[in-house]
């Protein structure tokens, strides 16, 4: 019987928001909770909000029953040995590092470990996260669907059959944010060069992406059903729009995902 119902192994800002979000879901109550940062500063904030704390990583993986491993990639060289010493019995394992394969994880855990990596995006941070999950041969269907339940308590889950996908999906959720947050920031700068408040600006854009994106999620038109719907013949919209084309929007938007994608398999 391990000690704690959840370890988290690098408790930053993603490691943390993922232990709260399962606190606040009823996963987990915060003393079954084991929180590593090697900051004692941070430790102790956590410890104040009721968290087991420790500064040794070894015993999160040791007494924890789920382990989040959420340390940086380039880190895993240094923790993986140490782990692989741990000869008790073996935690579900949970990686949130991009670019660390299976490959490696049972290079150094063995692969009898069961082991579910999970690629999360920054609004997970809001409980509005979209999340994409791939188990091992070792996982159990259970396991994965636990875990899935999890993660949709704080945004909406996709899981793979296979482990390439979770770098063919980045630009689609993981590096998504950065991207419409640069569309957001190009109206906004446009706004202000017509005399629009910097701050009523991106109040407009972000109201008008979170009603655009409930319309999209309605599922009841495609997104070119929606467009048309906007663009009047002769009116604003449809100007804009011509621009948008004669720049070739979608070819942009798809050079700009296979570059990421490229890079994710350059790394992983």
């Amino acid at each position: 019987m391990k000690k704690y119902k959840f370890g988290v192994l690098g408790a930053g800002n993603m490691g943390t928001a993922i232990a709260e979000g399962a606190v606040r879901a009823g996963r987990f109550a915060p003393e079954q909770v084991l929180m590593f940062n090697r900051s004692e500063e941070k430790r102790a904030a956590h410890a104040a909000k009721g968290y087991a704390v420790t500064g040794d990583y070894t015993e999160v993986y040791a007494e924890s029953e789920i382990v989040l491993l959420a340390v940086k990639p380039q880190n895993f060289d240094e923790i993986l040995p140490n782990l692989a010493k741990y000869e008790g019995d073996k935690p579900l394992v949970v990686s949130i590092a991009a670019g660390v394969t299976f490959a490696k994880l049972e290079g150094a855990l063995g692969a009898d470990t069961a082991m579910i990596r999970v690629m999360p995006n920054t609004p997970l941070m809001l409980g509005e996260g979209a999340t994409q999950l791939v188990k091992n041969a070792a996982a159990t269907d259970k396991q994965l669907s636990e875990l899935c339940e999890l993660f949709n308590t704080m945004g909406v889950t996709v899981t793979f059959e296979q482990e390439n996908m979770l770098n063919e999906v980045i630009p689609y959720a993981g590096s998504a944010p950065a991207y419409l947050y640069a569309y957001a920031d190009a109206f906004v700068q446009s706004a202000k060069q017509h005399g629009i408040n910097e701050d009523d600006a991106l109040t407009l854009i972000c109201q008008t992406m979170i009603g655009s994106a409930k319309m999209l999620l309605r599922r009841d038109k495609t997104p070119a059903e929606l467009i048309r719907a906007v663009c009047s013949p002769g009116g604003t919209t449809i100007e804009g729009m011509k621009v948008l084309e004669d720049r070739d929007l979608y070819g942009i938007v798809s050079e700009a995902c296979d570059k990421c994608i490229k890079r994710a398999y350059e790394l992983g």
